[in-house]
C-alpha cells in the first residue's frame, strides 16, 4: 500500500500547495525517506516536491531526485535549528 503522500503534505503545518507540487519553506526541515530494496535514502532539507506518476524532491541545494510513489516510505518534519546561536568564541562577561 502507497503511502498517501497528498494527506500527509496537506496537513503538515506551514507548507504550501502549489498546483500539483508542495513548497516547503526555508525554517521547515523535512526529510523524506526512499526505499531501495534492504537500504532506506534519506533525503534532508527538502524544498519542493511534485507529485504525477512519480515524484520529485527538490532541495536547498539544488538537487533532485526522483522516485515512483511506491518508494516513498515516510517524512520527517522539524524546525531548523538556528545556525549560529552562540556566535562568540566561548568567551563572554561575568
Amino acid at each position: 500500500m502507497a503511502l498517501p503522500i497528498d494527506k500527509i503534505l496537506a496537513g503538515a503545518p506551514s507548507v504550501k500547495k502549489d498546483g500539483n507540487s508542495y513548497v516547503i519553506p526555508e525554517e521547515t526541515d523535512l526529510t523524506v525517506f526512499i526505499a531501495l530494496g534492504q537500504e532506506v535514502l534519506q533525503i534532508p532539507r527538502l524544498m519542493k516536491i511534485e507529485l504525477s506518476s512519480e515524484v520529485a524532491f527538490h532541495t536547498h541545494k539544488g538537487e533532485r531526485f526522483y522516485f515512483s510513489v511506491d518508494q516513498v516510505v515516510g517524512f520527517r518534519f522539524g524546525a531548523v535549528e538556528a545556525k549560529n546561536r552562540h556566535a562568540g568564541a566561548g568567551f563572554f562577561k561575568a
